[in-house]
């Protein structure tokens, strides 16, 4: 491995670890509270996202599935991208680079979301 490849590994260990340190503190009850929820009581596209990633970092992978189910398949998509980056970063032939994020896949991300809500609204 190169140099910068274990600098990568190790701000990402870090940032997972201050992750689980946070959530299994007191921390999570400071988070802000959904101000399109207060004012209007509907769930924006990103409501649950929050309570995702903390039950993801709890280890309950179907209550995070469930409080946000598209915040769940994204973020493990970018964790497959990552894991896919580190392994390319030391190949000469690099493997499964069509599963690099691009542009496009933004804006499907954008308009899945949002139907995601309006949906999520009308339910």
């Amino acid at each position: 491995m190169n140099k910068k490849s274990i600098k990568i590994i190790l701000i990402e260990l870090l940032i997972l670890i201050l992750a689980i340190i946070g959530v299994n503190s007191t921390l999570m009850q400071y988070t802000p509270r959904c101000l399109f929820y207060e004012s209007t009581r509907l769930q924006c596209p990103s409501c649950g996202g929050t309570r995702c990633i903390e039950n993801i970092l709890k280890g309950n992978f179907k209550t995070a599935f469930l409080f946000h189910p598209i915040f769940f398949i994204t973020i493990f998509y970018l964790l497959l991208c990552n894991i896919i980056y580190l392994i390319n970063l030391n190949r000469k032939n690099k493997i499964l680079i069509w599963i690099y994020p691009k542009y496009w896949y933004t804006i499907i991300f954008a308009i899945i979301l949002v139907v995601f809500g309006i949906i999520r609204n009308l339910i």
